[in-house]
């Protein structure tokens, strides 16, 4: 499989990187166009007869100033990595997410790993994709992180961005909900066993991805992708002094999310403890917080049983932190 893999990835890289800026801006251009989010527009383009997906990032003028540059540039607080405000953020910076595909692409093709999309080419164009509805009221973003100025600096120079970072990834259509509705029960241990590849090839590689919620994992060949690095953080990065601290306290973040979300997906969907539209999941998240005692109620069936035995400690730590940041504490730290 890698080897088909990496015999794709060497045509499509080659023949995006023979392409003139022009041309590739036109082959962007005449794409469908897809979803746009806090993380930029994205659309699938035909290359060689094979299905690549583009992500355009907006990328500042300050940006544009110092390519390659992982510094947090705007003096963003920590709060903004979280993604569990009821606000998208900001984001740190294109480059950023540029220097965490580049690790995991390094990685898959030297077989560390199968679970992330390779990065086929990238290129900064002229242009950008609209303002994500989510940014629109900027003064509430801004509010929600406190009033931090920063925040609302950032902001602004991302509705002024004159240009993009284009990211030409392996194109991953289906999602992982699809393939886990198919047989939940049987496919739960393989669930576990590939976010744990998930999580051990990330602390590898030194980085955080501090939002592996389900939307972001992908299924190809029976096997999860994690995509969109747009919150990553990394030790590696150029980080100030109060984002060091945050990553050593973060460091175990990746794991017990996913945990939280293993176990959340196993006690809703096998389990049938039900979330409401509104007014929060406080039913699920007692049902995970008796499992993590070590209660786990007879009737569930293995090996979901196990599962929930092995996580249930962990998730429910993140439910309550992650529930905090949701209702609206925003100096809310992993942790603590």
């Amino acid at each position: 499989m890698l080897t088909a893999r990496r015999a794709r990835h060497a045509l499509v890289s080659t023949a995006l990187t023979e392409l003139a800026d022009d041309d590739l801006a036109a082959l962007l251009q005449a794409a469908p166009a897809g979803a746009v989010g806090v993380g930029g527009g994205t659309c699938v383009l035909d290359v060689e007869g094979v299905a690549v997906f583009a992500k355009r990032i907006p990328l500042t003028d300050r940006e544009l100033a110092h390519p390659g540059a992982t510094a947090n540039m705007f003096d963003l607080p920590t709060a903004c990595q979280y993604g569990m405000h009821p606000l998208a953020g900001p984001g740190f910076g294109a480059w950023r997410e540029l220097a965490a595909n580049l690790s995991t692409t390094e990685g898959v093709l030297a077989g560390e790993s199968g679970c992330f999309a390779l990065l086929h080419h990238w290129r900064v164009l002229p242009g950008r994709p609209p303002v994500p509805d989510e940014h629109r009221d900027v003064e509430a973003v801004v509010a929600q992180f406190g009033g931090d100025p920063a925040v609302r600096t950032r902001l602004a120079e991302l509705a002024g961005a004159r240009s993009s970072l284009v990211l030409l990834l392996e194109h991953l259509p289906r999602p992982l909900l699809d393939w886990l509705d198919e047989d939940p029960l049987g496919r739960a241990e393989q669930l576990e066993r590939q976010l744990a590849e998930v999580v051990g090839f990330l602390r590898g590689r030194e980085l955080l991805h501090l939002d592996g919620h389900l939307g972001n994992l992908r299924v190809a060949d029976d096997r999860i992708h994690l995509v969109d690095f747009g919150l990553a953080t990394s030790p590696r990065f150029d980080l100030s002094a109060a984002e060091r601290a945050f990553v050593a306290r973060n460091v175990d973040h990746d794991a017990d999310y996913a945990a939280m979300r293993l176990v959340n997906w196993l006690v809703t969907t096998v389990c049938g403890v039900p979330v409401p539209p509104s007014g929060g999941p406080a039913e699920r998240n007692a049902y995970v917080r008796r499992c993590a005692t070590g209660d786990v109620p007879p009737d569930v069936p293995e090996p979901v049983a196990g599962i929930l035995a092995r996580h249930a400690a962990a998730a429910a730590r993140m439910n309550d932190f992650c529930w905090r940041l949701v209702a609206g504490e925003v100096d809310a730290q992993y942790g603590t």
